[in-house]
């Protein structure tokens, strides 16, 4: 356990490196199991890797790779081939990171494994370099007449980011995919992945160091030998000065700054003058480095230790007091010695950054040899297969039914349903006719459901819902309960919308509606709709159409009766007629006698 989060704490670092973080060019690297590290340029123990070559990706578990190559047969003779697919990333293993942060602890104490080093995409003439991320392979990149890949797709950029990958995606026909699973049991296969790109190292364009040292010793000795005879002193002076004074000036100039294009003349200016006033500094005798101490006086008469004059009692009294009497033979030696010592360190330093080509390629050599057997990378398939197979239901509005799509229905929905017995989960799908729909003629669409290699007794049966939706009314479902399907496994299915269509043919008597002063007459059916009862449609017929008859189409559920009545028009106002149950298809209109003539109706007041 400890191990595993040790490795998952590694990755969160890798993944967690900061984009702007710049690494020295001239110093600090380390290469630690072929890995090269680089030095952060703010950080002496911060490091970071850079990948050794890019390499197939991993799922999050870090070991089932992200490739598949299949092989397939085609079904009816027709055309086989292969596919080919492999997302790539350039990073390194959790693993191997965990053994190189422990190494590079042992090199340098409290150092740390930071991340990848951040990388960018080529540049080419200020562009975007076309050739970051690019497969090498003659299989897959003959796209043209003749060649063996039908087609070939790549992200087209480089996986620099930490975490990011780069797909390769190709279709091979027959030659091509036979020849690409030979060359991947090969050392060296025909598919490779090349990267370019580049790093940002900070580097040191200008570096002067001037520095300085002086010492200045100084070193005095005094002797001094009294020898009294008959109170007679005779004085001997020996004095040694000696001036050591030794000096120097180191001058250091690292110049890179006309192959990088930078101007440091200033730089190079101070240094100069530092240099002019240091030399004049360090060699001033009077009020430099170079300026002697003052001088230790000799040791002179009076000097002696002990030696004084003798007091007033005792030069009267000779022989008499108790003074001591101290001898002028003595020996004094006095030794000084002074030691000045003057630094100096001028350190002027000019960074810059420069971009770090990193060209990197890796190979799928021996990938079909190790793992030729686990079926997650490599299959062969038959698309003859009964878990290819297909069957298109198809479904049909009534053609008996088209015209309500004009005044009546607002759509009519379909949902699908396929089942299986094993572990596939159900195949659904649903589809829709419009008003548009009818008025462009498009009553007929389909639904494809997979067989997914169920039994051939089971494989045809199907389930489906209808829902009408009907104008001012609620949506009719058929079945009526969202949880119940329709079972069948017919091929088509004629969608009849659940309530009847009932045709009327009304003819008139025009002559008798002249005759009793009927303008207009209204003919008002009224029938339940989607469980609604309402006047369902109406009908005018006026006294001066040119045709008698009508034809009127009446929807209403089914089993249920119909009803209707009319109302007559006359200049005197409407009379309405009781209402009555349909009990034909055909009306015949014709005023009744209740209505006078118009000859000896009343004139409207």
């Amino acid at each position: 356990m400890k191990l595993a989060a040790a490795l998952a704490a590694l990755l969160g670092l890798a993944l967690a490196a900061p984009a702007a973080a710049l690494v020295k060019y001239d110093e600090g690297g380390l290469i630690i199991d072929g890995v090269q590290l680089l030095q952060d340029a703010n950080d002496e123990l911060s490091y970071y890797y850079l990948p050794q070559y890019p390499r197939l990706a991993t799922k999050e578990d870090g070991e089932t790779l992200e490739f598949l190559c299949v092989k397939y047969v085609g079904q009816a003779g027709k055309a086989s081939g292969g596919i080919f697919h492999a997302l790539v990333e350039f990073t390194l293993p959790p693993a191997q990171l965990a053994v190189i942060q422990s190494k590079l602890e042992k090199q340098s104490r409290g150092a740390k494994l930071r991340g990848p080093v951040p990388l960018q995409q080529a540049t080419e003439d200020g562009n975007n370099g076309l050739g970051s991320f690019r497969v090498v392979s003659a299989t897959l990149s003959d796209t043209g007449e003749g060649g063996f890949t039908r087609s070939l797709i790549t992200s087209g950029r480089a996986p620099l980011a930490p975490g990011s990958k780069a797909v390769v995606a190709a279709m091979l026909n027959q030659e091509g995919a036979t020849l690409l699973w030979d060359t991947l049991n090969a050392p060296t296969s025909d598919v490779s992945v090349a990267i370019t790109a580049y790093y940002e190292a900070a580097v040191k364009a200008y570096n002067a160091k001037v520095s300085a040292e002086m010492d200045v010793v100084y070193k005095h000795f005094s002797r001094v030998a009294n020898r009294q005879a008959g109170y007679t002193k005779m004085e001997m002076r020996r004095v040694t000065d000696e001036l050591v004074r030794t000096g120097g000036i180191k001058i250091e100039v690292v110049d890179r700054s006309k192959g990088l294009g930078v101007d440091a003349g200033a730089m190079q200016g101070i240094v100069d003058i530092v240099t002019t006033k240091l030399t004049d500094l360090m060699f001033d005798a009077d009020a430099g480095w170079a300026k002697a101490p003052d001088k230790e006086v000799a040791v002179e008469g009076g000097q002696i230790p002990g030696r004084q004059e003798r007091g007033g009692f005792a030069k009267f009294f000779a022989g008499t007091g108790n003074q001591e009497y101290v001898t002028d033979n003595q020996y004094v030696l006095k030794k000084r010695e002074d030691i000045t010592r003057n630094s100096f360190s001028l350190n002027l330093s000019l960074s810059s950054t420069i971009r770090v080509p990193v060209d990197s390629s890796g190979n799928l050599g021996g990938i079909y040899a190790d793992l030729k057997d686990d079926t997650r990378y490599f299959r062969v398939v038959n698309l003859a297969d009964t878990a290819f197979e297909k069957r298109q239901v198809h479904f049909q509005v009534d053609g008996n039914y088209l015209d309500s799509f004009a005044d009546t229905v607002n759509f009519v929905s379909v949902n699908f349903r396929k089942t299986y017995k094993d572990d596939h989960p159900a195949f659904t799908q649903s589809l829709m006719f419009t008003h548009d729909d009818i008025k462009n003629g498009r009553t007929t669409k389909s639904i494809e459901y997979p067989r997914l290699g169920a039994e051939e007794k089971d494989w045809r049966n199907y389930e489906y819902q209808v829902r009408w939706s009907v104008r001012d009314r609620p949506t009719v479902g058929v079945p009526t309960k969202e949880t119940e399907w329709i079972p069948t496994e017919d091929p088509a299915i004629s969608l009849v919308p659940p309530f009847e269509r009932l045709v009327v043919d009304i003819d008139s008597d025009l002559e008798r509606f002249k005759r009793k002063g009927v303008v207009t007459a209204i003919v008002e059916f009224a029938t339940p709709l989607a469980g609604k009862p309402q006047i369902q449609r109406k009908a005018t017929v006026r006294a001066t159409d040119p045709e008698p008859a009508k034809v009127v189409s009446v929807y209403h559920d089914r089993g249920l009766p119909v009803g209707w009545r009319v109302i007559w028009h006359t200049k005197n106002g409407p009379v309405r007629a009781a209402p009555q149950g349909l009990q034909e298809t055909y009306l015949y209109l014709s005023p009744p006698d209740s209505i006078p003539d118009a000859e000896s109706q009343p004139a409207k007041p």
